[in-house]
């Protein structure tokens, strides 16, 4: 194009006052004027609006040839336009009989690789028809100048065979070529095929290496990230900020601290530029190999800006080494923190146990105008599950009601979870039925759910509809149903299903199966088939496995078979006190006194503490915790009157308390008042006193319920009309009406 006697605009707006002189002295019509108008425009454009400007002047243009065209789809590579500009710009040009140039691919394969393009299959079709045009078109002597943007295009899309073919057919392979095509192949997880292209290549320059360095460490193959770095060094290649940062990755994953320092003090050596990407990469590989004062050092001397980025690896930092005060003294320092720093604090929290300071920081988030992402919300979830935290897990509910976080299948799925695992059944329901989407995670945390709380035909109902709508069962739906059937003593399904797992699914049993299996046929009383499935199971037997044939022997009384099940619980967990504990009361039910003694001065000569038992209970929410003859809380006078109350009610019903099972030698009515003085029964007796009449009980145990506890409780439900809830720490059970959702198999 001639040269223009105009300035050249260095802004849209300068653009715009060149645009308006063009007009009014006459010289928009001329072709060399316009031209380097457009030229100029679309080196400033920037964004969609800017883009309109710059397409509405190339419209208007009188004459528009291959240049033009090419610096039309320039504009659009600067601006991320939508998928469909480049393309009709390139119909235009074919429908106005206007040759294509190596230019007009080159930005139109840039296009493709870096605009958003709605569904794969259609994205992989326009650019192999792009491609086919550019092939048709093009001299063999162009080949050179779109090669690198066509592979780029074929590796951003995952077509990794299309982009080996295309460099496979360029003539002339430079530096870049390569270096393209190792990155391509590197960024889609292919990097032995890019290690094997790397060890062919003429020339292995910084970039190449980079790419598979930084491969390695995203696939977390550390060891290789490293080996690489060192291959390059003795290549006499010139380390760069990015291969550094690579580098670090791998050695923060490798937790080798020697390593780390060695490469900090490299920086310093190579004079490498120490920008705040490598700041953060330095500062988290120092808190992830445990020297959080190195990591403290270089925040304090270059990270203190007002980026988030360092902010976020030192909180992060001492957040996942569980100094959460520290890290929450640094994250109120902050002028602006981000999602991430919000994330990382939220998630110090949960794993310190502290849900209530989590769940606060989540709402705090609102009020920065931030929106938590589905991770940390999935995490909360997760906690208030595990914790039993009902009131915590609703609000989270709340908040996805009101559109806080964006609902997916894997956080409704999370809240289903929750509300089992806070053994609200029906609430549970109600968000599963009302799901969108389902996929085979839901259904097996709802069949799971359902056997957790005592379920189990209802689980199974659930597992046959999920195969109805034909959702394929994998590994953990099988333990699901397998549990639900060893929790409700389903002995015939739960044969079925484990051999159908295999025959059907291919599904090979793990430890888990089996030991859902062997716990169903124990409490069957078929402890000789249970033990000749531990015998011929392809792995050995763990802690959980002869745990489910030690409970068995106490509830059938099979004393030979129990000892010979403690001695391998006591060589898997020597300090589990509930081995001894159990091996004990069997002894003690078998009134073999020597052996129970033996048991006590076994634990006293090891250490060994018996766990106190505790009950919670959640009122107007704050937690109540009780233990046994607990006198500390202060309604102690009112609990004790309801206890009274309650005992005197249970024997007006011909109750009688289970003295058998303790074993101080003491009279009977000192032992029916310490059955009485159960926590989970005083946590039940505030609940009676503090909740509305309409509201159900819901307790929480640390230890199984005793068979007495069990009993009251049953008759309890039915002498006040409640629902009692009870969590212990190996499942639920419902109580209404005098019954129980596990049907005394337990």
């Amino acid at each position: 194009m001639p040269a223009s006697p105009w300035p050249t605009p260095r802004s849209v707006r300068q653009a715009s006052q060149l645009h308006a002189l063009l007009i009014t002295s006459g010289k928009i019509s001329h072709p060399p004027s316009a031209g380097h108008l457009l030229n100029s425009l679309a080196s400033c454009v920037s964004t969609p609006r800017h883009l309109g400007y710059a397409l509405s002047l190339f419209d208007r243009l009188p004459q528009q040839s291959t240049f033009l065209f090419d610096t039309a789809l320039r504009a659009c590579l600067r601006a991320s336009a939508a998928a469909d500009h480049p393309v009709l710009l390139f119909r235009r040009m074919r429908r106005g009989g206007v040759r294509a140039d190596a230019f007009t691919f080159h930005f139109l394969f840039r296009c493709c690789a870096a605009l958003p393009f709605p569904g794969a299959r259609g994205r992989a079709g326009l650019c192999r028809m792009l491609h086919a045009a550019c092939h048709r078109t093009m001299l063999p002597s162009a080949a050179t100048l779109v090669a690198n943007p066509l592979i780029h295009m074929y590796a951003v899309l995952g077509l990794t065979d299309d982009a080996r073919r295309v460099f496979d057919e360029v003539p002339v392979k430079d530096a870049v070529v390569w270096a393209t095509v190792i990155g391509g192949l590197a960024k889609t997880g292919m990097l032995d095929e890019a290690r094997g292209l790397l060890e062919q290549a003429p020339e292995r320059n910084v970039i190449s290496w980079t790419s598979l360095i930084a491969g390695y460490s995203r696939a977390r193959r550390a060891a290789e990230a490293v080996d690489c770095f060192n291959r390059m060094l003795s290549d006499g290649v010139a380390p760069d900020e990015v291969a550094v940062i690579g580098v670090l990755s791998a050695c923060s994953q490798l937790k080798d601290l020697d390593l780390g320092r060695s490469l900090h003090f490299l920086i310093g050596e190579k004079r490498i530029r120490m920008s705040d990407n490598l700041v953060v990469a330095l500062i988290d590989m120092y808190a992830k190999c445990g020297d959080i004062a190195c990591a403290q050092g270089i925040f304090d001397a270059v990270g203190r800006g007002q980026k988030p980025q360092p902010w976020n690896a030192i909180i992060d930092g001492y957040c996942k080494l569980g100094h959460v005060d520290v890290a929450r003294s640094l994250f109120d320092q902050m002028d602006a923190p981000d999602v991430i720093t919000f994330n990382s604090m939220i998630t110090g929290y949960i794993h310190s146990g502290r849900l209530s300071d989590a769940i606060l920081l989540f709402m705090q988030m609102r009020r920065h105008n931030l929106r938590a992402d589905n991770f940390t919300v999935v995490s909360l979830l997760t906690a208030c599950a595990s914790l039993g935290a009902l009131p915590q897990g609703r609000a989270l509910h709340a908040s996805i009601e009101q559109r806080l976080v964006e609902e997916d299948v894997y956080l409704v799925t999370a809240l289903v979870d929750m509300y089992m695992k806070c053994g609200r059944v029906d609430e549970a329901t109600f968000v599963f039925h009302r799901m969108r989407e389902r996929d085979v995670h839901t259904w097996s945390a709802m069949i799971a759910g359902l056997a957790f709380n005592g379920m189990g035909m209802v689980a199974l109902e659930y597992f046959y509809q999920m195969k109805r709508d034909d959702f394929q069962p994998n590994s953990v739906t099988y333990i699901a149903v397998l549990t639900a059937c060893s929790h409700s003593c389903l002995l015939d399904e739960g044969r079925l299903h484990f051999n159908e797992m295999r025959s059907l699914h291919r599904i090979h049993p793990q430890i888990e199966h089996y030991g859902c299996m062997i716990d169903l046929l124990a409490r069957s009383g078929l402890l000789d088939e249970a033990m000749d499935l531990v015998q011929t199971m392809p792995m050995q037997p763990n802690a959980v496995i002869w745990g489910s044939i030690l409970s068995a022997c106490r509830i059938h009384k099979k004393i030979d078979l129990a000892r010979y099940a403690a001695e391998h619980l006591l060589k898997l967990e020597p300090d589990e006190d509930a081995v001894y504990v159990q091996l004990y009361n069997i002894y003690i039910d078998s009134r073999q006194w020597v052996d129970a003694s033996r048991i006590r001065m076994l634990m006293e000569e090891r250490g060994v503490k018996k766990t106190a038992g505790y009950s919670s209970i959640t009122v107007a929410g704050q937690v109540h915790k009780f233990v046994v003859n607990d006198q500390s809380h202060p309604w102690t006078f009112e609990i004790i009157a309801m206890m009274e109350e309650i005992a005197q009610r249970l024997k007006s019903v011909g109750y009688s308390p289970i003295t058998s099972k303790i074993t101080v030698d003491v009279d009977e009515e000192e032992k029916e008042q310490a059955l009485l003085a159960h926590s989970e029964k005083m946590a039940i007796a505030f609940g009676l006193i503090s909740l509305a009449p309409n509201l159900p009980i819901h307790v929480m145990k640390n230890l199984r319920v005793c068979e007495d506890c069990h009993t009251a409780i049953k008759l309890i439900s039915k002498l006040w009309n409640r629902e009692i809830i009870v969590r212990d720490r190996s499942r639920f059970h419902h109580f209404r009406d005098a019954t129980c959702s596990c049907n005394d198999f337990w």
